[in-house]
């Protein structure tokens, strides 16, 4: 009898348990849109890898990528020409850092120091570019570089990450260094004795927005930026240049020597071939990156 009232009772729910709604699964909330940023960069001649930014809207400066750097770490001058202030510690802040591609970091901690091997690099020549400063593991750790180095640019991912705050660098950088401090002034002293300096690739006051490589005769155009001085004007990738205000060139260090101290908003005339014709392509040189 007690299992017969028991079927009846489960057969009389089964409608009712009918009604009820089956529990939807949550929907996942949307993943934030991640952006990412093509960042161009060169190799020093012992093929340290440089981007070119930015500080407080002063610059270019290169900065050499060196996870073993804990910090961002900037050479004095380049820190009194952005308006960086140094603390008793050594620290300053930079209002706004920006890598040429566009990628944008505020209020970042700086080393403000000139480390010996900054003055012994640029002091020879080594590098085959000056040397601003070096960007550290706490910069670096916040984001994922993509690198193919076949290629100018390399992408960078903001990641869901922040490191600890650097320590004090004071004894790690210059103190205890011994004689090495003199080292680095006297490497210096013998490259202005030799006549070798940084070649002054980044320190065009004005730039013209391209990347240029050595030919078998003239230098080509290897990159245009299509927003900058060179590209509005016409220049185009595969450009071969034969002249640089009028002056002939064979090589990228021509090029640099004739036009890398034109201040922003100088003229620039290029005389360039493409294909069988030869044109002559005039724009005024940019401010900055």
């Amino acid at each position: 009898m007690h299992k017969v009232r028991y079927l009846l009772a489960a057969v009389l729910l089964l409608p009712l348990a009918a009604l009820v709604p089956p529990v939807q699964p949550a929907k996942a909330a949307p993943k934030p849109k991640v952006e990412s940023f093509d960042v161009p960069y060169k190799l020093t001649v012992p093929r340290h890898i440089v981007v070119r930014v930015k500080i407080n809207k002063k610059g270019p400066f290169n900065f050499i990528l060196d996870t073993g750097a804990p910090a961002l770490i900037a050479a004095v001058p380049v820190c009194k020409k952005a308006g960086v202030k140094r603390d008793a510690k050594g620290w300053g802040t930079i209002d706004r850092l920006e890598l040429e591609g566009g990628l944008v970091m505020t209020k970042v901690p700086a080393r403000v120091e000139t480390p010996f091997q900054f003055e012994g690099m640029n002091g020879m020549g080594l590098a085959g570019l000056e040397i601003h400063g070096l960007m550290g593991y706490q910069i670096l750790a916040q984001y994922r570089m993509e690198i193919d180095l076949t290629k100018s640019k390399m992408k960078w991912t903001k990641l869901d990450y922040k490191p600890a705050a650097p320590l004090g660098l004071g004894q790690a950088v210059k103190g205890g260094a011994g004689g090495l401090e003199m080292m680095g002034s006297l490497m210096k002293g013998i490259g202005k004795f030799l006549g070798r300096k940084a070649t002054p690739e980044v320190m065009l006051r004005g730039f013209f927005g391209l990347t240029l490589k050595d030919g078998d005769e003239y230098p080509s155009v290897e990159a245009v930026l299509a927003k900058g001085p060179a590209g509005v004007a016409g220049v185009k990738a595969g450009d071969v240049v034969t002249k640089v205000q009028g002056r002939s060139v064979s090589s990228v260090s021509d090029v640099i020597r004739f036009a890398g101290k034109l201040p922003g908003g100088s003229t620039v005339k290029l005389t360039v071939k493409r294909g069988k014709e030869t044109k002559e392509l005039s724009f005024k040189t940019g401010e900055g990156i």
